[in-house]
């Protein structure tokens, strides 16, 4: 069973993916916050991450490249999860090593579609 890290703010995100996700056969463990969710990352190496942009202490972008230094984490998978719709969005998340782009309100089989691609690559 892979193991998918969420890091979201939003508990109504969290209940639906997580929900969404088990429903599919993956095992989710959650973050409301980039601190927690880079010590998550850490600890239990997820087989993908699905990254808020928008997080209260550090955008998304920054936690990407937190966990793209950390030699135990960086080759993890990371799909960005965002409302933000400025165009050059997606191309500062390729920069930031994120693998993987949904943005909300994410379609459910879009975004299974795309952490199965990830997780097969």
């Amino acid at each position: 069973m892979n193991k998918i890290l969420m890091i979201e703010d939003e508990p109504d995100q969290i209940k639906l993916v997580t929900l969404r996700l088990e429903a599919n056969g993956y095992h989710v463990l959650s973050a409301v916050n980039a601190q927690n969710g880079i010590r998550l990352a850490q600890q239990e190496e997820p087989d993908l991450i699905l990254l808020d942009m928008l997080l209260p202490d550090m955008n998304g972008l920054d936690v990407a490249g937190v966990l793209k230094k950390d030699p135990g984490v960086r080759d993890i998978p990371i799909i960005a999860m965002t409302a933000v719709g400025t165009p050059d969005i997606e191309q500062q998340c390729i920069q930031a090593g994120i693998s993987g782009f949904v943005r909300k309100p994410y379609d459910s089989q879009e975004l299974l579609a795309k952490i199965k691609e990830r997780l097969e690559a």
